[in-house]
């Protein structure tokens, strides 16, 4: 018993009936003071919340974009934009790319930081492009560069409007001929007119009521009530009375009916902010009190109960929800949402949350991409050290041609092995032709051919003409087929049989790689393409493989990769597969 008390008292449902009730019980003591205040008091303490509303709104407005200014300038000194600006001619395509992807992911991060922000653009006229923060690389366009570079602000927020859009800037140095002739880059923000007119739809507090923002130009963002002609007619007189004072209250008639209007002028965007409402809406609460008094003691029962089934719906059932999806976030599932029909505090409340949710797996995923990039690096590094087994075996090969006084296999071996051994360490080329990387594994099974001499036949298909030129990355056969060599025909006496051959598919082609080795079982088939899920941590007996497999997934998409089957002739067969599909 002594427990659930204590549970209801810790309720904030609880709490707010017995707020609700000890606030109402006064009113029965001083209801009759309220009517004789009369229309001044309530004109006073509306046009009061008119202002606490209109400078909490242009105060929040001034926060948002002073906070989204500085992180824009934050992001102007960002290593992946000064590497674009200035260093675009030294990067390699990995790396550029890599750079525009971690800039537009900092753009992105910048966009969802804020609700007025619709996209974020870098130019970068020294590499002749834009990353945006929704399309990622594009073209550079002079028209904006130029305006952006040289358009001056009437405000300290950096405020302009470009082609009927409003935008906030971020330059550095601000000699307009400096930054022309060198080419300086510059960030720019779009702001989302819908969302500000919905935002300010929230002034919108009473019928035929609502609010007006004035741009520094003079155009003006009306909220969805505002009647066009009427909105003319006030911008008129609050472009009078900003010259007298920055801000103040407006009353004007039109069509026979008399407004009340309350204006602020923000000094940090050179804007002025109007929120109005009919003449009637400041003296119909006082007249209704007369009415709603006779009636309060006989509804107040009924209003006690509308008010606890209204708290319970609007506030303890949102609250509960949240609590139900926290403790799923407890447990570990990252991946929940909570839906919202009313467009109230806790819409908001759970959109910013959704919003979060989703940042924090794009965050999650983003790390998780690292890591594979990172490994990735680690494996081609291992990929393109020489096996010092192979080298003593075609050096005695070599030496043993040598003592045998056969010079032209001599010419061929070592031109052979010249080739094979530039390629191998010839690290600055990431993406080859498929037929220069096809060449490659020719000459290594050239060179195996005169070490296992007669003991095994190597046979290559022939290159279909449309996938001949196709770029791929570089060492993706070659250490295929020597885990062929090492792992499957090495050890025959004779009859050593490999085969090469390519096959063309609607959504790519495929490299088959098939020797006759020893019979393979369906089980030991079944564990090496285990082994090439993503996330495995004992694949040490074939790196290579797996280097080759997470490699071509990460340029070509999920679709393609390695795959493991028992061949025709009982050895094993790798698939190299290509999806054009899934390509980056």
């Amino acid at each position: 018993m002594k427990s659930a008390f204590i549970i209801w008292r810790k309720s904030i449902f609880t709490r707010l009936i017995v707020t609700f009730l000890l606030i109402v019980s006064p009113i029965y003591l001083v209801a009759f003071l309220i009517y004789n205040w009369g229309i001044n008091s309530v004109k006073e303490e509306l046009e009061g919340t008119m202002k606490s509303q209109l400078s909490f709104y242009s105060s929040n407005l001034d926060t948002e974009i002073q906070r989204v200014n500085s992180l824009l300038f934050n992001t102007l000194y960002d290593s992946n934009l000064t590497d674009l600006a200035n260093l675009i001619s030294k990067l390699s395509d990995y790396d550029t790319y890599q750079s525009i992807n971690n800039l537009q992911q900092r753009l992105l991060v910048l966009q969802n930081s804020n609700i007025y922000v619709s996209n974020v653009t870098a130019h970068i006229p020294s590499a002749d492009m834009i990353v945006t923060s929704n399309d990622g690389r594009g073209p550079l366009e002079q028209e904006p560069l130029h305006y952006f570079n040289s358009a001056k602000s009437n405000s300290k927020s950096q405020l302009l409007l470009y082609k009927g859009d409003i935008y906030l800037r971020a330059l550095l140095p601000l000699d307009i001929n400096y930054r022309i002739e060198k080419k300086v880059h510059l960030l720019t923000v779009k702001l989302s007119i819908e969302r500000i007119r919905a935002a300010l739809g929230q002034l919108e507090t009473r019928r035929d009521s609502g609010a007006v923002l004035l741009l520094p130009d003079n155009k003006m963002i009306l909220s969805d009530a505002v009647d066009i002609e009427f909105a003319s007619s006030l911008k008129n007189v609050l472009i009078s009375r900003l010259k007298e004072a920055p801000s103040g209250t407006i009353v004007l008639e039109n069509d026979k009916r008399q407004y009340f209007a309350v204006y602020m002028k923000s000094d940090y965007l050179n804007t002025a902010l109007v929120q109005y409402v009919p003449m009637e809406a400041l003296t119909e609460k006082a007249e209704q009190f007369k009415t709603l008094f006779l009636f309060f003691s006989l509804s107040a029962v009924l209003v006690i109960a509308l008010y606890m089934l209204s708290a319970f719906k609007f506030i303890q059932q949102p609250m509960l929800k949240l609590i139900r999806v926290l403790r799923q976030m407890e447990m570990g599932n990252l991946n929940v949402e909570i839906t919202h029909r009313r467009t109230d505090e806790f819409g908001f409340l759970f959109q910013r949350f959704n919003g979060m949710m989703k940042n924090l797996n794009q965050l999650i995923d983003q790390v998780y991409k690292q890591q594979i990039l990172t490994q990735q690096a680690e494996l081609r590094q291992l990929q393109s050290q020489i096996n010092p087994h192979f080298l003593y075996n075609t050096y005695f090969v070599l030496y043993n041609m040598a003592m045998s006084e056969d010079y032209d296999n001599v010419k061929l071996f070592t031109h052979q092995l010249g080739s094979y051994l530039k390629y191998i360490t010839r690290n600055a080329v990431e993406d080859v032709p498929l037929h220069i990387e096809v060449d490659h594994a020719r000459t290594y099974c050239d060179i195996q051919s005169l070490r296992f001499y007669n003991r095994i036949e190597v046979e290559f298909g022939h290159i279909p003409p449309s996938f001949r030129d196709k770029l791929v990355p570089r060492l993706i056969l070659q250490p295929v087929i020597e885990n062929a060599f090492e792992h499957g025909i090495s050890d025959m006496k004779s009859g050593g049989w490999l085969v090469v051959r390519f096959e063309k598919e609607n959504d790519g082609f495929v490299i088959i790689v098939e020797d006759n080795g020893p019979s393979i079982s369906e089980a030991r088939v079944h564990e090496l393409n285990r082994l090439l899920t993503p996330g495995r941590d004992d694949v040490s007996e074939i790196t290579a493989i797996v280097n080759i497999h997470r490699r071509l997934r990460l340029k070509f998409g999920e679709e393609s990769g390695l795959s493991f089957e028992v061949g025709d002739k009982g050895g094993l067969r790798v698939n190299i597969f290509v999806r054009e599909q899934g390509a980056n």
